[in-house]
C-alpha cells in the first residue's frame, strides 16, 4: 500500500470521469453522502462533492477523515474541474496563484510546487456563489467550490501540497448554457492530458515528502529509550535520514548510540558520524 497519496475534489461527475477512467480508481467505502473512489494501491483518492463551496468543504474534509485501508504519510490536495473566463481560451488548463471568496473576500494563495520546468500557467481563482456569465477582468477565472475546498485541504497538508487545477469550459462566446456531461468530461480529459507532466511531478513532491517523514531504522528505539525534546526528535531523525541517504550499506544501530544514554551525547556522536564521511566507526 502507498505511503503517499493525491486526493482529488471534483464537484460533478462528469469531471470525475476523466480521473476515474485515467487512473482506473474504484469505489470505496459504504455510500454515505458523498461517493469516494480510490486507485488499488490508495495513491490516488477521489470525492464528487456537488456544487458549491458548502459542498465542496464538506467533502474535502469526509475525504481526510475516510477509513480506506490505506496509512498515507503524506497526502497531497487537487480541487480539479471546470471554470469560467472572460478570455477566449476553452480548453485551456491553469493552476490557482490565487483562490478569492466573492462572497467574504477571503484570499488564499496556492505557491506554485517545487518543480517549475513542469508548472502549469496560473491564475487567479474566484469562486462564486451561483452560476453566471459576468466574466472578471484579466483572466481572472470564475467556479463555485475552491474557497470551500481549500482552507479545508490546508487542515490536512502544508499548501505546497494543496492545488486547485482548473480547464476554461465558458467565456464570453462559449456560453454556459451549451456546457453538457460529454463536452465537461472531453475538456477534463483534454485537461490532464495537458498536465500530465506537472500531475507526475506533483506526484514527486507527495512521494518526497512521505519519505521525509517516515522515521528512518533506529529511530524509533532511541525515541522509546532516552528522552529527546521536541526540537531534538526532529534533529535525530534528520541526521539518521542523512546517514542512511550517505551509507546506504552502513547501517547505524540504535544499540551503538544509545550506549552514550542522553540525547545531547547521541547527536553530537551522530553529527561527527555523518559529517565525517571518512572516518571509520569505533568499537567498543
Amino acid at each position: 500500500m502507498s505511503a503517499f497519496q493525491i486526493n482529488w475534489v471534483v464537484a460533478l461527475r462528469p469531471e470525475a470521469r476523466a480521473v476515474i477512467d485515467r487512473f482506473s480508481l474504484q469505489p470505496f467505502g459504504e455510500g454515505g453522502l458523498f461517493p469516494m473512489y480510490a486507485s488499488r494501491d490508495g495513491s490516488m483518492r477521489l470525492v464528487i462533492s456537488g456544487p458549491g463551496k458548502s459542498h465542496a468543504a464538506a467533502a474535502t474534509a469526509a475525504l481526510a477523515s475516510a477509513e480506506d485501508g490505506f496509512d498515507a504519510i503524506s497526502r497531497g490536495w487537487l480541487n480539479f474541474g471546470i471554470a469560467g473566463s472572460g478570455e477566449l481560451c476553452v480548453g485551456e488548463a491553469f493552476l490557482a496563484g490565487k483562490v478569492t471568496e466573492e462572497a467574504s473576500g477571503n484570499v488564499w494563495y496556492p505557491v506554485a510546487t517545487w518543480s517549475r520546468k513542469y508548472d502549469l500557467p496560473r491564475r487567479s481563482v474566484t469562486t462564486v456563489s451561483r452560476p453566471t456569465e459576468d466574466y472578471p477582468p484579466n483572466g481572472v477565472l470564475i467556479e463555485m467550490e475552491a474557497a470551500g475546498y481549500y482552507p479545508i485541504a490546508l487542515r490536512d497538508s502544508t499548501v505546497e501540497l494543496c492545488q486547485v487545477l482548473k480547464v476554461v469550459s465558458d467565456d464570453p462566446e462559449h456560453p454556459i448554457e451549451k456546457i453538457d456531461k460529454a463536452f465537461a468530461t472531453r475538456l477534463c480529459e483534454g485537461a490532464l492530458n495537458k498536465s500530465e507532466s506537472w500531475i507526475d511531478s506533483f506526484l514527486d513532491l507527495v512521494r518526497e515528502d512521505s519519505a521525509r517523514l517516515v522515521d528512518p531504522p533506529g529511530y524509533a528505539k532511541m525515541i522509546s529509550e532516552i528522552h529527546f525534546t521536541v526540537t531534538q526528535s526532529h534533529q535525530l531523525r534528520r541526521l539518521l535520514q542523512q546517514w542512511h541517504a550517505r551509507r546506504p550499506d552502513d547501517i547505524i544501530t540504535a544499540e551503538a548510540l544509545t550506549r552514550q544514554r542522553d540525547a545531547r551525547s547521541i547527536l553530537r556522536e551522530l553529527r561527527s558520524e555523518v559529517f565525517s564521511p571518512d572516518r571509520s566507526r569505533s568499537e567498543g
